[in-house]
């Protein structure tokens, strides 16, 4: 009779085969111990998944579907069953030969991409899923960190064989990452970030566009004191963003003001403080334009505080939609960021690559959006 126990043991799993010779009697009379060893990272590299989602499976904890979970609980039986070798891969059908879409987001904790204060990107995590299926590929999400053994573990999984191309979420990428992607050898689109040389297909924002249509709705309206309130964030949107402000007004012949460009925090709380502050010891303008969600919120409350009315004496265009329930006491004027969009066009992008149906890089860029409100 043979009775098989499992444990896991931080990451990796010990498995004991406990093997009766006399099965007549209660104890046996000799007992034969067999210790195999299966790694965590041995099983995660042979499906092409993340330690963590086989941490995951064999706790019997939520996150991991149930396809995923039953193969990874084969595999370890499969290894049990060859103490400790690796299952031999069957010869994979031409078109799946590769099938797993891995999408790495760039995390430098810089509260854009993992905000939490408001979640702006589940949808867009949801489209690259659905986008992926739908052109039958398997989908993994992936945060890499600021560690270099995540950054390591995360290259690797990234050039497994069953991964067939890479979408890098790289809202918080910076030129420190460059390197990064050229140790990924796969198919790779960027979402939300260019390369400066063009080496890589990406989909970005018309970030200038953005912001002109904020500053020709605010200058049509009769303002003439326009200021850029901004966050703390240096993030390549933004920094677009910026310049295009300073630009917009060159073009405008209006030289920008020492002023006009105002970095407030990182957070609603400090942006609407520092806003506050700002507000009380400058001359308030006529007109602002707000770099992201968090800057309308931030300003709107710091507005309300002081008892500026919007747009009786202040007029404001809000860049990035921000949920009506986070500012219920105005209706504001937006320049809408298609997201969603976007993340369906990477996806179309990076599979006519893996397909070799386009062998040059494209940059697409977004057009924004405006959505009327009652703040100009």
């Amino acid at each position: 009779m043979k009775h098989i126990y499992r444990q896991l043991f931080r990451q990796s799993f010990r498995i004991r085969s406990f093997i009766c010779v006399n099965r007549s009697c209660m104890f046996p009379k000799r007992t034969e111990v067999l210790i195999v060893k299966i790694k965590m990272a041995d099983v995660a590299r042979y499906l092409g998944i993340s330690k963590a989602t086989v941490s995951l499976a064999v706790n019997g904890k939520p996150g991991v579907n149930e396809q995923t979970r039953q193969r990874i609980l084969q595999c370890i039986e499969e290894m049990e069953k060859n103490e400790g070798a690796m299952p031999e891969k069957a010869a994979p059908e031409p078109a799946r030969a590769f099938r797993i879409i891995k999408v790495v987001i760039i995390n430098h904790r810089k509260q854009v991409v993992c905000d939490p204060e408001l979640d702006l990107w589940s949808e867009v995590l949801s489209t690259f899923d659905s986008e992926a299926r739908k052109r039958g590929y398997l989908y993994g999400l992936t945060y890499l960190n600021e560690t270099d053994g995540n950054l390591q573990d995360i290259i690797e999984e990234c050039n497994l064989d069953m991964v067939a191309g890479v979408i890098l979420f790289g809202t918080e990428m910076n030129a420190a990452d460059h390197e990064i992607i050229r140790r990924i050898c796969k198919p790779l689109v960027i979402y939300d970030y260019e390369m400066p040389d063009g080496s890589y297909s990406s989909v970005c924002i018309d970030n200038a566009r953005a912001v002109e249509m904020g500053l020709e709705l605010l200058k049509t309206a009769g303002a003439s004191d326009i200021r850029y309130f901004g966050t703390g964030k240096d993030i390549y949107n933004f920094q677009k963003r910026r310049e295009a402000f300073r630009n917009t007004l060159l073009k405008w012949e209006e030289f920008p003001k020492k002023d006009a460009l105002v970095l407030l925090g990182n957070s609603v709380g400090e942006i609407t403080e520092r806003a506050a502050e700002h507000l009380s010891s400058h001359k308030v303008p006529d007109g602002i334009i707000t770099e992201n969600y968090q800057v309308s919120i931030g300003v709107l409350t710091a507005l309300r505080k002081l008892g500026i009315r919007v747009p009786k004496e202040l007029k404001l265009v809000g860049i990035d939609e921000v949920p009506e329930y986070a500012v219920p006491d105005v209706r504001l004027t937006q320049v809408k960021i298609p997201h969603v969009e976007r993340a369906a066009v990477a996806m179309s992008l990076l599979d006519r690559e893996i397909r070799g149906e386009w062998a040059t890089c494209i940059r697409v860029f977004a057009v924004p959006e405006l959505l009327p409100g009652k703040s100009v």
